[in-house]
């Protein structure tokens, strides 16, 4: 009995199969037709030279010139061609998802009575073809018709956005791109702080290159040259990337003075190996935006506000606070002078060549301090704690250099050889950072004193390395 049945129920499997092959091969071919698009306007793209759009809000024209879409009247604005090719597309191929009244007697209903949009596109030939934008749908596609068709179609949203660009959707709103891995300068002021000017080491000079080991160098708002912190830096360099033209203002303003561009509120420079970014900041133009320009362009923009916050970092925020940073190697000589004492340090180099083909040459130091040699080890720990001191705060006071500690760096590169590091009492926990005669910056007179009570340890061979 099972057998059987399941016999039978194979054999009802089989004839289902076989009954839905023939309906599928016998079935009327209108159904397939009633599910292809209907063809409004089919165009060789390449042949469309001019293309307007006319809406209550104006007439917009783009004309092909040399294979790039430009604006009739004003070919000096940027534009992103691919939007522009967009509306070319949907000239050159443009199907209907649907046929909504073979002959409708009420086209208002449509918003194709005065239509949205009047949409023509010339071609090589001076032939034309003109299309009639209406009304959005619920769904959100929208109603169209073609010149000399009395149908009105539903086609798709694209098609219809395409067909309601204005100029301001189709500008190129691209500024300079800066990769932020090869920033070789940045510039940034705003008329309620300090301008803050970065430099890489690499495009320093040999003079400049002595003022900090990082990647960057500020060589303003400070007196001297400092390094920049690249953990503090980072955000400023994340920023960048977001700056970007929100919204058009005004092409050719006779008044800069109207946007408070005409003596800018702030600048940002920026660049790479290959791109520069210069824009000038103006006025607020509500709680949001800002209104700015290029420095090679009289348009006008405006950018939200937010993309702009990071030029309100401070100098101090981004530094090294190293009071005196030098490389060990570009050192000859030392005078530290501090609480009654004088030391000289001197440091000697020879070259000791090479005994077999393919070594190179070595270079041995000779440490000394008042003429006596000291271990490299111990001394290079001391060097540490001389170059390592980091300043605190700005200083807010004029003070006259009456040091009571000197340092003085004798260099063998640049053309600075000889700097002086001065320490001058601020109060009575800090020191004033004399360089240059210029006090900046204050550190603590505990890194000072540190520092002293190393080099006697230096001097005595009590300083241990461990």
């Amino acid at each position: 009995m099972r057998r059987t049945r399941n016999v039978i129920i194979l054999v009802v499997v089989l004839a289902l199969l076989a009954g839905t092959y023939v309906y599928l091969t016998k079935r009327p071919q209108q159904a397939e037709q009633d599910t292809e698009s209907v063809e409004i306007s089919k165009l060789n793209k390449d042949d469309i030279v001019k293309m307007t759009l006319e809406s209550k809000d104006g007439s917009l024209t783009f004309i092909k010139k040399d294979d790039k879409w430009v604006t009739e009247g004003n070919e000096s604005i940027g534009l992103n061609q691919t939007m522009v090719d967009d509306i070319a597309y949907t000239f050159a191929s443009l199907y209907a998802e649907q046929v909504v009244e073979e002959d409708p007697q009420d086209l208002a209903q449509y918003g194709l009575k005065e239509p949205v949009v009047t949409a023509t596109a010339t071609l090589k030939d001076n032939t034309a073809k003109t299309l009639y934008l209406g009304n959005k749908t619920p769904t959100g596609t929208y109603y169209l018709m073609a010149e000399g068709d009395p149908k009105v179609y539903e086609v798709w949203m694209n098609h219809g956005e395409h067909l309601s660009y204005t100029l301001n959707d189709v500008r190129d709103k691209t500024l300079p791109q800066i990769n932020t891995q090869e920033l070789t300068y940045l510039k940034m002021w705003k008329e309620s702080g300090r301008t803050i000017e970065i430099k890489t080491n690499e495009s320093q000079t040999e003079d400049q290159a002595q003022f900090g080991l990082g990647l960057w160098q500020m060589t303003q708002p400070y007196s001297e040259p400092v390094g920049v912190d690249t953990q503090n830096f980072q955000p400023v360099l994340d920023a960048l990337p977001n700056i970007a033209i929100d919204g058009f203002v005004e092409d050719n303003p006779k008044d800069l003075a109207q946007y408070g561009l005409d003596k800018p509120k702030g600048e940002l420079i920026v660049k790479d190996k290959q791109n520069t970014l210069h824009i000038l900041i103006g006025d607020n133009k509500d709680d949001t935006q800002i209104y700015f320009k290029t420095a090679d362009s009289p348009s006008v923009y405006v950018m939200s506000k937010d993309k702009l916050a990071f030029m309100d970092t401070k100098p101090y925020d981004i530094m090294e606070k190293f009071a005196y940073i030098v490389n060990i190697d570009d050192v000859d000589r030392i005078i530290v002078e501090g609480k009654g004492k004088t030391h000289d340090i001197t440091l000697t180099r020879t070259t000791k060549k090479a005994e077999k083909e393919g070594e190179e040459d070595e270079v041995v130091t000779t440490y000394k301090v008042d003429g006596k040699v000291v271990e490299e080890d111990p001394f290079k720990k001391y060097y540490q704690s001389l170059i390592g001191m980091t300043v605190d705060a700005e200083n807010d006071k004029q003070l006259e250099e009456i040091p009571e500690v000197k340092t003085t760096f004798f260099l063998n590169k640049g053309n600075k050889r000889e700097v002086h590091v001065n320490y001058v009492p601020y109060n009575n926990d800090f020191y004033a950072v004399f360089r240059s005669g210029k006090a900046e910056f204050v550190l603590s007179k505990q890194q000072v004193d540190k520092m002293l009570q190393d080099l006697e340890d230096l001097v005595a061979g009590r300083l241990k390395t461990d």
